[in-house]
């Protein structure tokens, strides 16, 4: 195998768990001779240092010289590695199909071509178990070469049942890379551009779908086709704002993983994503029935399977539910609240996985955590947490997003009488949102107003909140910008200053009266 680089293999040993370096240990004892003495020397040593450094590690390793240390590094990666494959075979049905596949190309090399037909099937039933088409064709794919190149007195129907299986497979798997690049293009489209913000826009992203979709609902047949293609709609509803659509996918998505629990245990991931696309658009909904359902599910099921998610999953389970946690908040009005043990818990896990997370998502988090306390009434700190944002290096967070912070930075400052500071604010922000490329009219109308706001005289300034609801209204009627009024519930805000009400209790009553209204 390839020459590990000093700081991958490091990477790799920080990141084992306990069970995992206790483990290793146990095998590197079984299988070491005296010539490998020194890897488990090296693993001793990689893992007791806070950072990697090669002078240290070759003072401390006895006759050893750079030369000698990259091949013992190259000796102890492979080792780890074979190692954590035979801890997961036991885990992962994959895994354990790959081996007997393996095990099938060892037996056919030896002449023993029977008895690798046999470990095929046996591993083709346990792939079909778990919908793994690829591995399916693989092994289709093998069981032909060998019938081909020997007479094993296979019935005509088996011949015949090994070419519908090819052909079956490779339309499966052909659908699903289609998708799954259809997906990904669609994804690529918000990342670079957003969601429409025209009817123009809309109407070429209607067209491109019905174009580029490579096949229909009814005829996606197998789990991954279905999987592909309700991610497919999600992502294209999403773009164009149908969030009821995009909840009706998500749903799709959750309930056919539930429909086969075994699925669930192959690809928690994508079982999470499901749930988490599932908790968003509800909450862009404001559908608390199903909101509250999907994340106390998603509770019961984190902690259930917690202990077997690898690290990767454990940081996905943190952003997807602790976001939930968040947006229940924000959607019951339960704002102080939810500065105790929610923003603890989250904050704890924010440093835990400080050095895994990407700057976007810290950010994303920072700035529910300043709504948060703008909700509870405490806009100083909700300014620390913005602060956070706007001084970041770099543009980690998207420009809406930014500008987003940036309009909340106003609301905080003018909750706290800073006047005389919000006119350098308001002037920076204003300078920001014309560069845009493309502003929404929300944050448009909003520095607007924000600037009339600053120069109204005391006795205007009801009049002035009050004609800013009533655009605020205007805007909500209008499909392309119903994102804008989810990020930023500057409508909220407006009403508290109205009503002469904490922003909480605003929030807390409409959301009282939906509930009525649903009932």
């Amino acid at each position: 195998m390839p020459i590990s680089h000093g700081d991958q293999l490091f990477e790799m040993i920080q990141s084992l768990t306990k069970a995992e370096k206790r483990n290793f240990r146990l095998y590197a004892k079984r299988i070491q001779g005296e010539s490998d003495a020194k890897f488990l020397q090296l693993f001793d040593l990689l893992e007791k240092l806070k950072d990697f450094d090669e002078e240290v590690i070759i003072r401390r390793l006895k006759d050893s010289n750079k030369s000698q240390l990259s091949n013992l590094k190259r000796h102890l990666y492979q080792h780890i590695l074979t190692c954590l494959r035979l801890m997961e075979i036991h885990k992962s049905e994959e895994i354990q199909i790959r081996e007997w596949i393996d095990y099938a190309v060892i037996l056919y090399g030896k002449g023993l071509y029977l008895q690798s037909l046999k470990l095929l099937a046996k591993a083709k039933t346990l792939a079909n178990k778990i919908n793994h088409d690829i591995l399916q064709l693989e092994i289709v794919e093998f069981e032909k070469r060998i019938e081909s190149r020997h007479i094993t007195r296979s019935t005509t129907e088996r011949m015949q049942g090994l070419q519908d299986e090819s052909t079956e497979h490779s339309q499966t798997n052909l659908h699903i890379a289609q998708l799954s690049n259809f997906k990904l293009a669609l994804q690529r489209i918000f990342i670079n551009k957003g969601h429409v913000k025209t009817e123009e826009e809309r109407s070429k992203i209607e067209e491109y779908f019905r174009r580029k979709l490579p096949i229909q609902e009814k005829d996606a047949n197998t789990f991954f086709e279905k999987i592909h293609l309700y991610h497919a709609y999600y992502w294209y509803h999403y773009l164009l704002q149908e969030y009821d659509k995009c909840e009706e996918y998500a749903s799709k998505w959750v309930k056919l993983y539930a429909s086969e629990p075994k699925m669930i245990e192959m690809d928690m991931d994508m079982y999470m994503i499901g749930m988490h696309q599932l908790l968003v658009t509800a909450f862009y909904l404001r559908n608390y029935p199903v909101f509250i359902d999907t994340l106390d599910r998603f509770e019961v099921f984190r902690k259930e399977v917690y202990p077997k998610l690898n690290y990767n999953s454990q940081i996905l389970s943190f952003l997807f539910v602790h976001q939930g946690r968040f947006n229940r908040h924000f959607l019951e009005g339960s704002f102080l609240e939810g500065t105790g043990r929610t923003l603890q818990h989250t904050l704890r896990r924010i440093r835990r996985y400080d050095n895994k997370l990407d700057a976007h998502k810290l950010l994303i988090f920072y700035f529910k955590i300043a709504w948060l306390w703008m909700g509870a009434g405490k806009p100083t700190t909700a300014i620390d947490y913005l602060n956070l944002i706007l001084n970041h290096p770099g543009k980690a967070l998207r420009e809406d997003m930014q500008a987003y912070a940036s309009l909340l930075f106003i609301m905080a400052h003018y909750d706290l009488k800073n006047m005389d500071f919000l006119d350098y604010v308001i002037n920076n922000t204003a300078r920001f949102i014309s560069k845009m490329d493309d502003p929404s009219k929300l944050q448009k109308a909003s520095i607007s107003f924000f600037r009339r706001l600053l120069n109204a005289k005391p006795d205007d300034t009801n009049k002035l909140f009050l004609d800013f609801r009533k655009k605020l209204e205007e805007l909500k009627q209008s499909d392309f910008e119903k994102r804008s009024f989810i990020f930023l519930d500057v409508e909220s805000w407006v009403e508290s200053k109205i009503q002469h009400k904490s922003l909480a209790q605003v929030v807390k009553e409409r959301f009282e009266r939906r509930l009525e209204q649903n009932s």
